[in-house]
């Protein structure tokens, strides 16, 4: 008995959704349908894969939901950390200047 030598695909998935697709009849190769009729097992595998698409588009606008949540948040954080920074230098520099306006003062009246 003589064996053929199969090639082999470097892309297994290609051969995967091309037997794929043509079980479903989506080829249009060998399926027995004439006019181009829709059989069950068409809609079944259409209906799953608008699913699919729909389910991992949800999915997506969570996580990108999340994401611009938490963009918000980290900047509402960013912007009291810094305003706190500006209201410790402003309380600094009102100390010195009190400090600079007690002294002089304190001159003034020894005159």
């Amino acid at each position: 008995m003589a064996r053929r030598r199969q090639q082999q695909d470097p892309n297994p998935n290609t051969q995967a959704s091309f037997l794929g697709a043509q079980e479903a009849g989506l080829l249009g190769e060998d399926t027995g349908v004439q006019s181009g009729n829709i059989t069950s097992t068409k809609v079944e595998l259409i209906s799953s894969m608008v699913l699919t698409i729909g389910y991992s588009l949800a999915t997506l606008s969570n996580i990108l939901a999340l994401q611009e949540e938490e963009a918000i948040e980290q900047s509402r954080t960013s912007d009291a950390q810094n305003q706190n920074v500006l209201f410790r230098q402003m309380h600094r520099h009102l100390s010195h200047l009190n400090t600079r306006l007690d002294s002089i003062e304190r001159k003034l009246n020894r005159y």
